[in-house]
């Protein structure tokens, strides 16, 4: 893996045997890399962990989008076994214009409503974050090809450290995945220029 701008300093550093494992770890000190096979029959790892940060990443999928949709949500499982707090503040991926972490919350009424979460998320030590179908999540929009269930999404998280983790998450229908209270719902997007979005 390449890295621009001034030559950084490779490191291996100890990593915990994960099946499947992988990941590709940026840092201000330099660039470390482990990967690990995918099981038979899967492509890419499903379960990322960054040991020396304390950092576990699992469950990584991205929403089916329906036909002629340009927006669509990714979801994983965040855990953070350090014992000092993180925060995720982005996630960028190449097969969207734009990608926003939002989450979804009720209004006085009752109206189910999406807003952005502009400082990130946080997780205190020894925390885990779901983000989910009806709760907290990624919005990837403005998508740039048709993602079809046969699809990998790579992302790139980002956290306050500066820590980078890249990570590829599998393109899935909804069915069997959303929580039950969002089968069959729908809530009001806080931008109406992004009505076409799934959370």
């Amino acid at each position: 893996m390449s890295h621009a701008g001034p030559r950084s300093v490779m490191t291996r550093p100890s990593w915990r045997q994960l099946l499947p494992v992988g990941l590709a770890i940026v840092a201000a000190a330099g660039v470390a890399r482990a990967q690990n096979a995918a099981p038979d029959g899967l492509s890419h790892p499903t379960a990322y962990e960054a040991q020396s940060f304390g950092i576990y990443l699992r469950d990584f999928w991205v929403r089916l989008p329906v036909a002629g949709a340009r927006t669509t949500a990714a979801y994983f499982v965040l855990e953070n076994r350090s014992e000092s707090g993180i925060r995720l503040v982005s996630v960028a991926s190449q097969v969207a214009e734009a990608t926003e972490l939002h989450e979804v919350i009720a209004d006085a009424d009752g109206v189910m409503r999406m807003r952005p979460l502009t400082t990130g998320i946080p997780v205190p030590p020894g925390g885990t974050e779901e983000l989910r179908p009806g709760g907290r999540h990624v919005m990837l929009i403005g998508l740039r090809d048709a993602l079809t269930p046969d699809s990998v999404v790579p992302m790139s998280l980002r956290f306050a450290d500066g820590l980078t983790v890249d990570v590829k998450a599998p393109v899935l229908p909804p069915e069997g995945r959303a929580a039950p209270e969002e089968r069959g719902g729908a809530h009001q997007h806080h931008d109406a220029t992004h009505e076409e979005h799934q959370e």
